[in-house]
């Protein structure tokens, strides 16, 4: 009869370690997703470089209407967009057809 409590135990306590060992997983993986993210939060904390901006040529006459070039830097360089602004787009002289 004892030996059939003992195996009861057993049996008991390695589920309980099972647990157990799941929770720490997990817990570990938790910290590890929180210092990630600090790391994050402190590099761009105290930003002293602004990496987006906005590029407006001079604009340019020789056609006969104004063109402007425009481009937009993105954030950490990941793209690059431009326009170009056409005064024939934007006449306000012009007759509606």
């Amino acid at each position: 009869m004892m030996s059939d409590g003992y195996d009861d135990e057993q049996k008991k306590l390695k589920a309980s370690v099972a647990e157990l060992n799941a929770f720490i997983e997990t817990a570990e993986q938790k910290t590890a997703d929180v210092n990630s993210f600090i790391k994050v939060v402190r590099k761009y904390e105290h930003i002293t470089e602004l990496t987006e901006k906005i590029v407006i040529y001079a604009p340019d006459k020789s056609s006969g209407h104004r063109t402007q070039d425009i481009e937009i830097h993105f954030r950490f360089g990941v793209a690059v967009a431009s326009a170009v602004a056409d005064s024939r787009d934007y006449d306000k002289k012009r007759k509606a057809a």
